[in-house]
């Protein structure tokens, strides 16, 4: 919000300097941003001195003067050829600046003569009305200086950032009402004449259909109006805060909307089909061509003002370029509403417009600055706009503003603060804030219509010791009994994970929640796949961004993806995060891991050069070690039934009968269509089904001394089908319960000749310890025979 210091004066009687005005809102929490001159911001407009003036036959409208800033010396064209004459001292805006109109100066060329600026009227300099004669200055003013130093022209304004629930800030008249409750400096309300109110019939109808987005609308008619360029006084007030001008009616309406924080509408009335004003909800693929030049397609839930026949204006929102008000407008309909914040809100963001009116209307207009605004703009119709007549004001109000009371406890106030700040002070402030009533030990206020961000006591107390001022309340180490509590169970697993893969050398990513739904439709998913149904976003970022993802794959590709195209092609990556389905309220969220192999790994020290590519052994063998490390049981079963991945290198991960997870290489064709080159091996698991075995496996942790006797171990080396895998034959043997077995390993497997087809070759260790004592080769060897006996005849296998 930029305020004009001299613009705030006319309301409140300011009693210090710009700067301190900055520092009194940014301790009251409203920073001040920047201090600056918007007349320091038009560039060099300096003064300079005719040195000499020449007359050329190829120039009749123009003439060449010859000038000086006290510097250098150079050449200007002007069309001002009788007000100019050697040794006049005029002001010109040099190359690069700015006039008040905003015309940017250039060096021009015409007809081979050079002009390097432009010689400047008062009313081209920001100085006063005057267009017809060139700034001129006296003989003694020094050349080169900054006209407006001269002249002593200063306009300090103030860019305050307004806190999204103080939409009562965003005017003039809203700050100086905010330094009154500060500082206690005189305010002076706007007041107007009775007379301004009344007026003759309204010759046509407004009616309100939809009542829950519009609460309140006023119109009223100006007929036979002049459509002009806006006086001076208008137009500097509108450049102080970097708006341009337009013409003398939208003009107003920006004003008004600038000064009193309410926006206006100015309706070209013979464009009003009827005469008739309807407030409603927009009809089903209704278009309306906007003020910025673009036809919108409007949904039902759009509010519109409209005629009989179509839709005017995007309501609270911008205007229709149909309705708009041009220099053949004869007679003006001005509209001030006061319109559902929400509704605003939810249709800016739609459309993706934002407005001045739109941006006030969505943090909250006073339902009872309404109408004030509409005096402000006829009093400055009737000055600027010459009117023939005006109609009486229409006030339609369905739903009239009830303020609700609130009940603060005198208690409760030192309580929440932490320090006493004194009754008398309370009741006081209070008091500056809307109507109060003390009934006993408990404050009652109605706050100011304009004070929509006060609803509950904690507002009020934020609100006393904002004005109390935060600087002035005591500094004091806190003091409170700390409770803790052991970490929920996902966190510590989700931690756990992390700190495994990371120590595994993964790296972690972290990638959009949002995906593009093009990735879900390349992974050949079956059609009934709940992963093809993403939640769609209402106001997606951009169309690659629109739905929320069902699984991670998607990101990890991209993450692939974006490093291939910066000749990264090694990735050992993982994310945790969550994954979103629909259901019949709010969205699934579902906790999961994703881990992704990519290119090749290195082996060895760095500078042997040593490098493998990964397989599918590599992703298995991490995600046993993972889960060996979570001491959770994971069975490994070939092959996966997911169909973007290998059927023949893939598998499902089951913990028990339950499906946590999958992992495999993806298929050729799917890594072409998204632009990768191959293998990439993925894996992606459900964290919250991993969560729920880990809690429901009861963990018996022994620890176990250092064995005092050695091991030995034993071999066996055979033949089997195919079909048996090692899990099956490592279950059993843990079934067998043999003693003094520590552990089983599988060093070697073996197919080809001469192992018959469909069988192949098997060599697994066994390990044996005592610990009691050192077991003898008799003990060792018995037991080792019926381990082989027991695997032959379960499996049908036979020695190799």
């Amino acid at each position: 919000m930029k305020v004009p210091i001299s613009w705030l004066r006319e309301f409140v009687d300011i009693k210090a300097d710009p700067a301190e005005v900055a520092q009194i809102l940014t301790l009251a929490g409203h920073e001040v941003e920047e201090i600056f001159d918007p007349y320091q911001n038009l560039g060099e407009i300096v003064t300079v001195k005719i040195l000499e003036i020449f007359k050329t036959e190829d120039l009749q409208e123009v003439v060449v003067c010859k000038v000086t800033d006290g510097k250098n010396t150079f050449e200007v064209l002007t069309t001002a050829k009788e007000q100019v004459r050697p040794g006049l001292i005029v002001a010109l805006a040099k190359p690069g600046s700015l006039t008040f109109d905003h015309e940017k100066i250039e060096v021009k060329t015409v007809k081979g003569y050079r002009s390097e600026g432009m010689f400047l009227s008062p009313f081209e300099a920001g100085v006063s009305p005057e267009k017809d004669r060139l700034l001129a200055f006296s003989d003694e003013v020094e050349l080169g200086l900054s006209i407006y130093k001269i002249l002593n022209i200063s306009e300090p304004v103030l860019d305050i950032a307004i806190t999204p629930n103080r939409g009562d800030l965003l005017s003039i008249w809203g700050i100086a009402r905010e330094l009154n409750l500060i500082t206690d400096w005189e305010l002076r309300p706007p007041v107007f004449p009775e007379d301004l109110k009344e007026g003759e019939p309204f010759s046509g109808k407004i009616e309100i259909w939809d009542s829950t987005s519009c609460f309140r609308y006023i119109g009223r008619l100006f007929k036979g109006i002049t459509v002009k360029e806006s006086p001076f006084e208008i137009r500097r007030r509108l450049f102080l805060v970097g708006q341009r001008p337009i013409n003398n009616i939208v003009d107003i309406t920006n004003y008004v909307l600038l000064e009193l924080g309410q926006p206006l509408h100015a309706f070209d009335w013979a464009k009003i089909a009827g005469s008739h004003v309807i407030i409603r909800k927009a009809k089903r693929g209704e278009t309306l061509l906007l003020l910025d030049g673009n036809w919108r397609t409007l949904s039902e839930e759009d509010l519109v003002i409209a005629d009989k026949e179509k839709a005017l204006v995007l309501a609270g929102i911008m205007g229709g370029e149909e309705s708009g008000v041009t220099e053949n407008t004869w007679d003006v309909f001005l509209e001030s509403a006061w319109f559902n914040p929400k509704s605003i809100r939810l249709t800016g963001q739609r459309h993706r417009i934002t407005t001045e009116s739109s941006y006030r209307f969505e943090r909250g207009v006073d339902p009872n600055g309404v109408f004030l605004a509409v005096l402000r703009a006829t009093d400055l119709f009737v000055r600027f706009a010459e009117p023939k007549e005006i109609s009486q004001i229409v006030d339609v109000y369905p739903q009239p503003y009830v303020p609700n009371p609130i009940e603060l406890p005198v208690k409760k106030v030192s309580k929440v603060i932490g320090f006493d700040i004194g009754e008398e002070r309370v009741e006081a402030t209070l008091k500056k804030l809307g109507n109060l009533v003390r009934e006993g030990d408990t404050f009652k206020l109605i706050p100011h219509s304009f004070r929509q961000d006060l609803r509950i006591p904690e507002d009020l107390i934020e609100e006393l010791a904002r004005l109390y001022g935060y600087d002035q309340i005591p500094s004091k180490m806190p003091f409170g009994e700390l409770t803790s509590r052991a970490p929920q169970r996902e966190f510590v697993l989700k931690d756990k994970i992390k700190e495994i893969l990371t120590g595994l050398g993964f790296y972690e990513v972290i990638t959009y929640s949002f995906i593009n739904p093009e990735y879900l439709s390349k992974l050949s998913l079956a059609p009934e796949d709940r992963r093809l149904i993403p939640l769609k976003l209402s106001n997606p970022i951009s169309s690659s961004l629109s739905v929320l993802r069902t699984s991670l794959v998607p990101g990890l590709l991209e993450v692939a993806k974006f490093n291939s195209h910066r000749e990264v092609e090694d990735l050992k990556i993982f994310e945790i995060g969550k994954v979103f389905f629909p259901q019949s309220e709010l969205a699934e969220e579902r906790e999961a891991l994703g881990l992704m192999l990519k290119g090749h790994h290195l082996e060895g020290a760095p500078w042997e050069g040593k490098r493998r590519q990964f397989d599918l052994y590599d992703l298995k063998g991490f995600i046993e070690a993972l889960f060996s490390l979570l001491r959770l049981s994971v069975e490994i079963k070939p092959f996966s039934r997911e169909p973007f991945l290998k059927k023949g290198l893939s598998f499902d991960l089951y913990v028990g009968e339950t499906r946590i997870g999958y992992a495999g290489e993806i298929k050729r064709l799917i890594l072409e269509e998204l632009d990768l080159k191959g293998p990439i091996l993925i894996a992606e698991l459900d964290l919250e089904l991993v969560s729920q075995a880990k809690s429901q496996q009861l963990e018996d942790i022994a620890i176990k001394k250092p064995p005092k006797f050695p091991s030995t171990f034993r071999d066996i080396t055979f033949i089997i089908s195919k079909v048996v895998t090692y899990a099956e034959i490592k279950a059993y043997i843990d079934s067998l319960e043999i003693p003094f077995l520590e552990r089983v390993e599988l060093f070697a497997l073996y197919e080809g000749e001469p192992i018959p087809p469909g069988e192949k070759s098997l060599s697994l260790r066994f390990w044996y310890r005592g610990e009691e004592r050192t077991l003898t080769d008799e003990e060792v060897e018995e037991l080792h025979r019926r381990v082989a006996k027991e695997l032959f005849e379960k499996f049908g296998a036979r020695p190799r």
